[in-house]
């Protein structure tokens, strides 16, 4: 009996155990539940993942892309789901492809590199994949097959293209996580667009698979800005600045060219010498820069007399010897010796530092507030209101301040002892072109989606009257004597009239009289600049051109800036027809221009605007030629060449179009110089496959 309750008490030992075991289990798993389950859950639990919206376009006045997000890629290969026998047999030709897409490694390289990651789930292969190049990979042996059969990843990553490279990139701007800049950063909102949301499940390593739900959101596209600049205008200006600069040794420049009655901004360039000495764009000079706008400030102190019925520009000033001296400083005209006694009109003409000074300082040094109120007047020392953010470190000197002094006014007078912008002077040049209407500089013109236009941006008059149109008409010849027989007249052109004012700044002004003989010896810099606008009888652009620290070929404002002007001028007068007299009809009968190959459209309307005779095929791609007092536009069969995977002739066709057909056809497109096209790597006729790589060389 005794041995039967032992076994008992055994057995129920033994299940009493048992149960504790169990009990113990469910309350780790209870806990387990409770703190490491939902952390698992939740990498497991499908969730929502923000989708970028694609980011609107930047464009030019007549529609060429300023700035485009064009998306690179990272690209991964899952090797680990490719059968075996498939990377046995095709490994070496998918080396092959990947040694001649890409160019920085063997096929033996990439071959080794394949093997040694067999079992690789994910392995970074290349980053920054250009969608052809992306396009090339997806035709590759075993890539092919897909990404559940080939292992291809493709993961798309933000980037901002600038089609123009730095053609007003400062003012197009930068798009970055700190400190965006330009257009970029003034429209990032209207840009963004909103993006959306999608459900995704996590199947593995940066892997994840879209799942239905009624809370997705498609991402809605950002809207496309349309800018004022002229891309066209834009080039010259960068062109002629660069050559100038190169030429002159100088530290950098601006140049910025408005439409006058618009305020619209049709150029603004910013170059900078690197280390290197090459120029790039690396700062807004235009709108951020002050300085000391020297004797293009004259203009505004003469108006200022006329304003107040002070004096008239036919009175009689004495430059004595060229000096004058105010209190203990000496005022100095470049010319030594002086002018002698001339009029005002003259000596505006002349840039004679001494008659202005000595003129305002005459009229104005009892009433100094006077003269600031007509400066605010005509808006030149308040800040512009513009849609591009830039610091307002604008600097005018109050009358009665500490920094006031005897000797204030008379250096203002001529631009000094206060700081402004070169977009503020060119705004004031420009309304004196408008007949005293002062228009706000505007660089964009509207905005779009789905390419069509939601909003559009309004003419904003600043100011509808700095200043009398009587005190303009009596300063206004000035100008344009200045051109013509004065300190611009090297740019004076039988074409047209142009009216503006040189200036020749010396930097650091205020050391000279402190210092002048070791200022003059070491460090003497000067700042040359050009305002002015053409053609002078009816304005239609004004512009401005500041050089800084020029060190070669002379530092006048009529040897460095002025030409610089002219050169620009020229070329948007020739190529802005409206600015022509209508052509002669017997003129058009006498000889027909050279007309380049290219898209049949943008032929056909340059012809019709010009009135020449033409006939057309219906061909979106022509081949010009010259017969029969006429221009005839013949079929060019580009597209279905390319269509056919075969190369066409190019010859003679504008590079821009070549290179567009080319990289939509899926070819590498590496191509040297501007124009029209004399060279092609690959002839007529030849087949060819995506990525295939084509050379150029243009005239």
């Amino acid at each position: 009996m005794s041995s039967k309750i032992k076994k008992i008490n055994i057995r129920a030992i033994f299940l009493y155990l048992i149960m504790c075991g169990l009990a113990i289990i469910i309350v780790m798993k209870i806990l387990f539940i409770q703190t490491l389950q939902p952390q698992i859950s939740k990498i497991n639990t499908p969730s929502f993942i923000p989708l970028s919206a694609p980011r609107g376009n930047i464009f030019s006045d007549n529609g060429s892309l300023l700035a485009i997000s064009m998306p690179l890629y990272n690209i991964y290969l899952d090797l680990s789901v490719i059968e075996e026998n498939i990377f046995i047999k095709e490994s070496s030709s998918l080396a092959s492809g990947l040694s001649n897409l890409f160019e920085d490694k063997s096929t033996n390289e990439y071959l080794k590199f394949l093997k040694s990651n067999r079992n690789s789930k994910y392995l970074r292969l290349k980053h920054k994949v250009t969608q052809n190049e992306l396009n090339v990979l997806k035709s590759l042996p075993i890539l092919k097959l897909g990404k559940n059969k080939g292992g291809l990843i493709a993961e798309k990553r933000a980037n901002r293209e600038n089609p123009f490279g730095i053609l007003a990139k400062r003012t197009i701007g930068v798009l970055r996580n700190s400190n965006p800049i330009g257009l970029e950063r003034a429209y990032n909102k209207t840009l963004s667009g909103l993006d959306g949301l999608q459900l995704k499940q996590k199947i593995g390593k940066n892997l994840y698979r879209d799942e239905d739900s009624e809370l997705n959101l498609s991402p809605q596209a950002g809207s496309d800005i349309v800018s004022t600049i002229n891309i066209d205008m834009q080039d010259m200006a960068h062109q002629a600045l660069s050559t100038a600069l190169e030429r002159h040794d100088a530290d950098w420049g601006t140049v910025i060219l408005m439409e006058v009655k618009t305020g619209y901004v049709k150029v603004i360039s910013n170059l900078k010498k690197n280390k290197n000495g090459s120029f790039d764009e690396n700062y807004n000079h235009a709108i951020a820069k002050h300085s000391e706008p020297g004797s293009t400030f004259k203009l505004a102190s003469i108006l200022a007399g006329l304003e107040d019925s002070f004096f008239k520009l036919s009175d009689s000033i004495d430059t004595e010897d060229g000096t004058h001296k105010f209190f203990d400083k000496t005022m100095r005209d470049s010319k030594k010796g002086g002018y002698g006694k001339i009029t005002l009109g003259e000596a505006f003409v002349k840039s004679s530092n001494v008659a202005i000074s000595k003129v305002i300082n005459k009229y104005y040094k009892d009433k100094p507030q006077l003269f600031i109120d007509r400066i605010y007047k005509m808006g030149l020392c308040t800040p512009l209101d513009i849609e591009l953010p830039y610091p307002n470190s604008l600097l005018v000197k109050k009358p009665g301040s500490n920094e006031w002094f005897g000797t204030t006014l008379p250096w203002m007078s001529i631009g000094y002892s206060l700081r402004l912008t070169p977009l503020h002077m060119l705004t004031f040049y420009n309304a004196i072109a408008n007949q005293g209407v002062m228009v706000k500089p505007l660089f964009t013109s509207s905005v779009m989606n789905g390419g069509k236009i939601i909003y559009e941006k309004n003419i904003e008059v600043i100011n509808p009257a700095i200043c009398s149109k009587s005190s303009i008409d009596k300063i206004l010849p000035f100008l344009v004597n200045v051109v013509e027989e004065g300190t611009a007249k090297s740019i004076k052109n039988k074409k047209y009239k142009i009216a503006g004012k040189t200036s020749t700044t010396l930097l650091d002004y205020g050391r000279v009289e402190v210092d002048r003989e070791n200022y003059q010896k070491n460090i003497k810099k000067y700042q040359p600049s050009f305002i002015g606008f053409f053609p002078a009888e009816n304005p239609k652009y004004s512009c401005i051109v500041l050089v800084n620290n020029p060190k070669k070929n002379g530092f006048y404002g009529g040897d460095v800036a002025a030409p610089i002007f002219k050169e620009i001028s020229d070329k948007v007068f020739a190529s802005d027809i409206s600015l022509h007299q209508p052509i002669d009809d017997e003129v058009e009968k006498v000889s027909l221009p050279f007309v380049s190959n290219g898209f049949s459209y943008d032929l056909q309307n340059v012809l019709e605007k010009l009135g020449i005779p033409f006939k057309s095929q219906q061909s979106k791609w022509s081949v010009s030629v010259k017969k029969n007092d006429q221009i005839n536009l013949r079929l060019r069969n580009i597209n279905q060449d390319l269509n056919s995977n075969q190369i066409p002739s190019f010859y003679g066709m504008i590079i821009s179009d070549a290179v567009f057909l080319l990289e939509n056809a899926g070819l590498q497109v590496s191509f040297k110089g501007k124009g029209k096209i004399k060279f092609q790597s690959l002839k007529k006729g030849m087949k060819f496959d995506l990525g295939t790589k084509i050379n150029l060389i243009a005239s």
